[in-house]
């Protein structure tokens, strides 16, 4: 979505011409338009499970949406610290069969 051709980036460079204020307004009004997908999943999620058990069917949404929570901290948790260590066996000048 950083590319010219997309619709959004043409709006944001022309709402930059007006000025900063513009700009940083547009651009998180822009962001904020990603979210809706997943809000409309979540609240159709807990309508559904609240409608078919109640406040139980609420709870085991909740925790099978949180059970996700561990492989996405993980994740971002390694990510820096195998980047990290390949940059430093890169500057040593190791081979690539350590990276």
């Amino acid at each position: 979505m950083t590319s010219h051709s997309y619709s959004p980036v043409r709006e944001l460079s022309e709402a930059c011409r007006s000025g900063a204020a513009t700009n940083v307004i547009y651009g998180l009004a822009l962001g904020y338009l990603s979210t809706i997908v997943p809000v409309i999943c979540i609240a159709l999620t807990a309508y559904l499970s609240n409608s078919l058990l109640g406040y139980y069917g609420v709870a085991l949404a909740a925790l099978g949406m949180l059970s996700n929570l561990p492989v996405c901290l993980a994740i971002d948790a390694y990510g820096p610290i195998s980047d990290n260590a390949g940059g430093i066996a890169e500057m040593c000048q190791i081979g690539e069969h350590v990276r």
